[in-house]
């Protein structure tokens, strides 16, 4: 799941200021709402037996062709062409 939370910039008053207590205040009893909200999630996912064995897998991936769903195959990458060769991880 995305942190919403962490992509808004910090707000200012009109003097400059961060935000007031209370501001933030709210910010962390929706972050624990949230939270909550994300176990209770994972209690209930948990609840329905977790992973499905193999034939039930195929089951659900047979029945998706039959309603007409389509899957895209991508091709492998080039391994001709290294991590490091593309520049990943270098520090400048």
């Amino acid at each position: 799941m995305h942190d919403d939370m962490s992509d808004r910039a910090i707000e200012t008053d009109n003097n400059g200021k961060a935000q007031s207590g209370l501001d933030r205040a709210g910010r962390l009893r929706e972050r624990l709402r949230l939270s909550q909200t994300i176990a209770a999630q994972r209690a209930r996912i948990e609840a329905t037996g977790g992973k499905p064995s193999e034939d039930e897998a195929a089951r659900m991936v047979s029945e998706f062709h039959a309603r007409g769903g389509q899957v895209t195959i991508c091709p492998p990458p080039d391994d001709s062409v290294t991590d490091g060769e593309l520049g990943y991880g270098k520090r400048r």
